[in-house]
């Protein structure tokens, strides 16, 4: 663990309830949304004291997660946009790496932007959409799939059953922008169209005649904070506007069906009871692929490598979000309180 984490998490549980009460006190009035992001160009960087934060802090978390997780490619935070911090390690910010299931937010973003043009749907039928529903639940529903409860023997009974692959029922994702979108496209060519280019992702390969969904994309670091910061900005996007439906990205990051499984949203994993902020959403994949976004603090946190045993949540998030903490922010005095205390117990 980081110092200032350390100093944290010794505040005790009780300090800790505070801190979240304040933060869900705070959230609907304090949470930042809105056009955030490099638009379609290149990203902006700007200091971390020009936003509130403080470079020691997320050189601290840098290098406990460098040290938590082994074989890291690359560390970045978005803070407002812009990128405050970022580090590589034999690799570049142009330098792809395999997302896994990162992927699966991917075919999520897809079928809320349907939405948002009006021809896509939560509560529309999988059997009768597309020509394979694979094995999902003949009564199974868009909200089904993407909730990962699309194979529940009972859809009235929703059961989470985590789709690894994609190829038991996640695939209709695609197969549904493929089969149904208005112009014709293939999914590919309709992806590249109305999400990687108003995103400007550059330096992401997904493609094939069936996109996967459940994994097969390769993405840099920067673009899969591009992607996350969609997310923080629920679904508005700089030269785009509103790109993806607000309502599908609210509720997308809420746990979908409480207690069924891991905490899942809407092809999202979610974080509950965090004390930085109880609504941290992330896209995750297998060898500690991560990308944790924030609305509260409206920031983005990626980390991708080849640890196969370390947890994103616990080995990532927990070592960064201290760090992404702003000065103005109610939360503020609990993590300078933390990083104070840190300081004087490594003098």
């Amino acid at each position: 663990l980081c110092p200032a984490h350390r100093q944290f998490r010794a505040l005790g549980h009780r300090s800790m309830r505070v801190i979240e009460t304040t933060v869900w006190a705070l959230a609907i009035a304090t949470s930042v949304h809105g056009q955030y992001g490099p638009g379609a160009g290149p990203w902006e960087t700007t200091t971390p004291e020009e936003v509130g934060l403080s470079a020691t802090l997320l050189q601290e978390a840098e290098t406990a997660v460098s040290r938590a997780v082994s074989g890291r490619k690359c560390y970045l935070v978005v803070k407002d946009g812009k990128i405050v911090h970022e580090k590589y390690y034999g690799s570049s910010e142009s330098s792809l790496n395999t997302g896994y299931s990162t992927t699966k937010s991917l075919c999520s973003t897809m079928h809320g932007i349907a939405i948002e043009q009006g021809w896509g749907g939560l509560d529309k039928a999988v059997h009768g959409s597309v020509s394979n529903p694979r094995k999902c639940n003949r009564d199974a529903t868009y909200q089904n799939v993407l909730s990962m409860t699309g194979t529940s023997p009972d859809i009235s009974k929703p059961r989470f059953n985590y789709d690894t692959f994609g190829t038991d029922c996640y695939d209709v994702l695609s197969a549904y922008v493929q089969e149904n979108n208005p112009e014709g496209l293939s999914a590919s060519d309709w992806k590249d169209k109305y999400l990687f280019a108003p995103l400007g992702m550059e330096h992401t390969k997904w493609s094939g005649s069936n996109l996967a969904c459940g994994s097969g994309s390769d993405v840099s670091c920067r673009d899969l904070a591009r992607h996350a910061q969609l997310w923080a900005n629920k679904g508005e996007w700089p030269g785009a506007g509103q790109l993806v439906d607000k309502d599908f990205m609210e509720k997308g990051t809420t746990w979908v069906y409480p207690n069924q499984g891991d905490p899942y949203g809407l092809g999202v994993r979610l974080r509950e009871n965090d004390p930085v902020d109880p609504n941290v959403a992330f896209f995750g994949g297998v060898f500690t692929q991560c990308a944790f976004f924030s609305r509260e603090h409206n920031a983005v946190v990626v980390s991708m490598g080849s640890d196969l045993i370390a947890s994103c949540k616990t080995h990532v998030w927990e070592q960064s979000r201290v760090a992404i903490v702003s000065k103005n922010h109610p939360v503020w005095p609990n993590v300078s309180k933390a990083t104070a205390n840190a300081t004087r117990s490594e003098e």
